[in-house]
């Protein structure tokens, strides 16, 4: 768990340097820059490739790779079960060794998403674990065998930024 949270913060480094326009050099440099960081922080050998808006880093614990920017798809080994809002933007979709993250835009209310997400869930046979709400921000937490989802929905001005996270236990 230590090494996959590691890699996700490499992760979203290497993004900011995606996004900022990064040249062919540069990403090397910065494959290079962070193979390091993560062997000397105790994750172990890894390669890392930032190229086109993708990060991916490999290590002998896994894999995570994660896509951001205008064009991101829903991954082709996205759980079906999991509920993904009809017409949102996905702004971030990543996979790890224990499961996936997807960053969503929407232009809907917080508290429609978060009933939405409660009725579709259960109907793909999830329990609904928890649920928290403050101020502008809903969390859901949903649980289905081995698997959990935490659905965290925030009010933004215009709609909804929603972070969904799934699990499984091993």
């Amino acid at each position: 768990m230590k090494n996959t949270v590691v890699m996700v913060l490499f992760a979203l480094m290497s993004s900011t340097l995606v996004l900022s326009g990064c040249k062919k050099a540069s990403e090397k440099l910065t494959d290079k820059l962070i193979e390091k960081s993560l062997k000397s922080s105790g994750a172990g050998d890894a390669k890392v490739d930032v190229a086109n808006g993708k990060v991916s880093i490999k290590t002998d614990k896994g894999q995570m790779e994660m896509s951001t920017g205008e064009s991101v798809a829903l991954p082709a080994d996205f759980p079906k079960d999991i509920y993904v809002i009809k017409g949102a933007k996905i702004q971030t979709a990543m996979k790890t060794p224990e499961g996936h993250m997807l960053q969503l835009s929407v232009e809907r209310a917080k508290e429609k998403i978060a009933e939405s997400y409660v009725s579709e869930m259960k109907a793909q046979g999830w329990t609904s674990d928890a649920s928290m709400d403050m101020g502008e921000t809903s969390t859901r937490l949903f649980k289905k065998d081995n698997r959990q989802v935490a659905v965290m929905i925030s009010q933004k001005d215009s709609g909804a930024e929603l972070v969904i996270t799934s699990t499984t236990e091993k």
